[in-house]
């Protein structure tokens, strides 16, 4: 592993930062496909209780999310070995022309079930674009300001996360549902036009293998693991046996292959393993209940469509001061200790949301709680980035990031399964069937019906926070975990004089 491994700017560039000429180009394009991607993740979560009210079929609402989601995982693990042999470039083109009309067509949805496959057809491009953005901001940028790119990337996501709120009420009373999906296209062509010529082409000159036994086999363990979280039951210890088997096979299918899709030290040495198991149960505990928080603003405490389009703002927007903040932390303290501090805002910010909710708590309690979780995840999630930069050759670069934000995505998707299957098992509970969540979305149930549906919504919202905090506790645990290891490597280094040219002591 390398400490530091891009070139030195010139001085205009460093005065200059991340806005600096010979940067700005390629910076523009990532961030344009930020929007893009930020956009999408905002609007459909807000326009999830019309679309249901709409399409119907309340028992697949989730997939809306998770199947977006487990597709995306899929593409990004295997996207590594393309981004560094045939270039960020051209998996960014591909990636951006299919996520945007995959995302238009789903705006002509006419059931449920196809708004589902359509998703899934947008996760796959999405998981391309993410992966590209991240490896691209990792070359394009020397080490020094590879935190504040990152950091860049999350203002983006804040702008988009601030705007849209706004632009999605208007649609919802005005336009409809349909048209959120609509704006796909025209950001499309803006992120497309940016990124044509002006991203970085190939890092590895090795030509690129496809190992496809070892891609079905992570797609397999990945799907698994979904049905596990999403099938809470006895068809969960099934499913997990399925995704502990597939991963066994692949741990000798890797130790043979010449150039496995996730190669073992990328996934299973320190720091790199921590460092993804636990931002990834980060994840989980917050996307678990982020992901319904629409559903529970409308259906739990019947909010307008304003109050429900901006519901998905503040998770966001506490996600994007942390990120800023921990870049310029970054300057101070290690990555590893701004990784650690991170859990301690996210953390209690869910255990507490879990008492509020469960309290019927103001509206206004609940959003600041969720921008206190987003708070500690914009600190983990860059600086767990700029570690994972620190340490890492450019010409496998593309391959770590895509093992890091495939285990991101993983805790994403796995949380937005927990959250509905958790929400949605209490409600059923407590109802007896779950349509009935669609009868209050659509105003058709008013009264000590309406109250009852309210009350079991509520009740499995904050059943998704109790079991959000225990998956972040358990996160919080192993990037400590990860903080020692790196600690004894840097004490071991030093007892024995070893010492590398450019070393960074702050990544310890």
């Amino acid at each position: 592993m390398s400490d530091s491994v891009a070139q030195e700017p010139d001085a205009a560039a460093t005065f200059g930062g991340i806005l600096a000429r010979p940067y700005r180009p390629a910076g523009f394009a990532v961030f344009t496909a930020v929007s893009l991607s930020g956009f999408e993740g905002m609007a459909v979560a807000a326009a999830l209780p019309e679309a249901a009210a709409d399409l119907g079929s309340i028992g697949l609402l989730p997939w809306v999310i998770t199947s977006f989601l487990l597709a995306s995982s899929i593409t990004t693990v295997i996207s590594g070995p393309f981004i560094d042999g045939i270039g960020v470039a051209r998996v960014f083109r591909m990636a951006v022309v299919v996520f945007s009309l995959s995302g238009t067509a789903a705006a002509f949805a006419p059931s449920m079930t196809v708004m589902i496959a359509l998703r899934v057809v947008q996760g796959s491009a999405g998981g391309l674009l993410i992966s590209s953005g991240l490896a691209a901001v990792a070359l394009i940028y020397p080490q020094h300001l590879v935190g504040r790119g990152f950091a860049a990337i999350s203002t983006v996501w804040g702008v988009m996360s601030v705007a849209s709120p706004a632009l999605v009420a208007v649609m919802l009373t005005y336009l409809g549902w349909r048209w959120i999906f609509l704006i796909n296209f025209p950001l499309g062509l803006m992120a497309l036009a940016a990124g044509w010529k002006t991203l970085p082409g190939p890092a590895d000159d090795s030509p690129v293998t496809i190992d496809a036994a070892g891609a079905v086999m992570v797609a397999g363990m990945t799907t698994a693991l979904l049905f596990a979280v999403d099938a809470i039951g006895l068809l969960t210890v099934l499913w997990l046996a399925v995704a502990i088997g597939l991963g066994f096979l692949y741990h000798r299918h890797a130790r043979s292959h010449p150039n496995p899709v996730v190669r073992l030290e990328h996934a299973l040495t320190q720091p790199y393993l921590n460092l993804a198991l636990g931002s990834g149960l980060m994840l989980v505990g917050a996307i678990a209940v982020s992901a319904y928080v629409p559903l529970y603003v409308q259906a739990g405490r019947n909010g307008s469509a304003a109050a429900t389009a901006w519901s998905v703002l503040f998770l966001s927007l506490g996600w994007t001061i942390g990120a800023n903040i921990g870049s310029r932390l970054l300057d101070r303290l290690s990555e590893s200790a701004v990784c650690v501090i991170g859990f301690g805002f996210t953390t209690p910010g869910l255990i507490v949301l879990a008492v509020a909710t469960g309290a019927e708590a103001d509206l206004a309690v609940i959003f600041a709680l969720l921008s206190v979780t987003g708070f500690g995840i914009g600190l983990t999630t860059n600086a767990g980035l700029t570690l994972l930069r620190a340490v890492t050759e450019s010409a496998s670069i593309g391959r770590v990031g895509s093992v890091y934000q495939f285990a991101r995505t993983q805790g994403i998707t796995a949380g937005a399964a927990l959250g509905g299957a958790v929400l949605l098992l209490v409600v059923e509970r407590r109802l007896g069937d779950v349509e009935a969540v669609r009868q209050v979305l659509s105003g058709e149930s008013t009264g000590a019906v309406g109250r009852e549906v309210n009350e079991a919504v509520q009740a499995g919202f904050s059943a998704t926070a109790v079991a959000g905090s225990v998956a972040s506790v358990i996160g919080w645990l192993l990037m400590i975990r990860m903080r020692r290891f790196l600690a004894k490597a840097r004490s071991d280094r030093r007892g024995s004089g070893a010492s590398s040219r450019g070393e960074r002591d702050s990544v310890l």
